[in-house]
C-alpha cells in the first residue's frame, strides 16, 4: 500500500489510543462545586475556557483536571495498550504522518508519551495549550497539511460532529481496542483517495 506523505491521520488520545481512566462525571461535579456554577461542562475543557469566572478559579479548576490526568497515567496498564503503541510506531516507519490530537496539555501529555514509549510524537502533538477546542485543533491540522488526505480518528460524537463540519473524513473508535481496525480503515481510505 503506497501512502506516503499524502495521508495524515489525526488521532485523539484519551478513549481512542488509551482507555479513559478518568471519571469525568465526578470531575465535572467537583469543578462545578469549586467554581460555583450549574453548567453541564461539556466538553469540559472548552466549557471551562469560555466560562466567565475569575482567573484564580479557572487556574484551580485546571489544576484539578491536570491532577486527574496525571493520575490516569499511573492507572494505565501498558499491556492493555501495547498493540496501539506498537502500531503508532509502525506508522512512522511506513512514512505515514500521524498527529496526536488531545485536550490534555503538554504537562500531562509528555509523561503519558514517555510511559507509552511514544516521545517521537511530542513535537507533532496538538494540545489544549495552543488550541483549546477540538475545532481549532482540527482547523490547525487541516491548514498545516493542506492538500493531504486527512482522516481523524476519535471516540466522541463531538469529535465526529466537528470533523464532518470541517469536511474531514472521520472514523469512530468506540473503544480503544478498536484502534488497529480504525487505522487500517484510515490507511485504506487514504490509499483509495476516498
Amino acid at each position: 500500500m503506497s501512502i506516503g506523505n499524502e495521508c495524515v491521520i489525526a488521532i485523539d488520545v484519551d478513549g481512542t489510543i488509551i482507555p479513559l481512566n478518568i471519571d469525568f462525571e465526578v470531575l465535572r461535579s467537583r469543578i462545578r462545586e469549586l467554581i460555583g456554577v450549574n453548567h453541564p461542562l461539556r466538553p469540559l475543557g472548552e466549557s471551562l475556557a469560555k466560562l466567565p469566572i475569575s482567573d484564580e478559579l479557572r487556574r484551580r479548576a485546571w489544576e484539578l483536571i491536570e491532577g486527574e490526568e496525571l493520575k490516569s497515567i499511573e492507572l494505565l496498564d501498558l499491556s492493555e495498550v501495547k498493540v496501539n503503541a506498537d502500531l503508532l510506531r509502525e506508522l512512522r516507519t511506513m512514512g505515514v504522518k500521524a498527529v496526536l490530537v488531545t485536550m490534555r496539555n503538554r504537562k500531562t501529555l509528555i509523561p503519558l508519551l514517555l510511559k507509552l514509549g511514544l516521545m517521537e510524537y511530542a513535537d507533532t502533538a496538538v494540545t489544549r495549550d495552543s488550541h483549546p477546542s477540538r475545532r481549532r485543533q482540527l482547523e490547525f491540522i487541516k491548514t498545516l497539511n493542506s492538500g493531504a488526505r486527512l482522516v481523524f480518528l476519535g471516540d466522541t460524537a463531538q469529535d465526529e460532529e466537528v470533523a464532518v463540519s470541517l469536511g474531514i473524513n472521520f472514523i469512530r473508535v468506540k473503544d480503544y481496542r478498536e484502534l488497529p481496525e480504525a487505522i487500517l480503515k484510515a490507511l485504506k481510505s487514504c490509499a483509495s483517495n476516498e
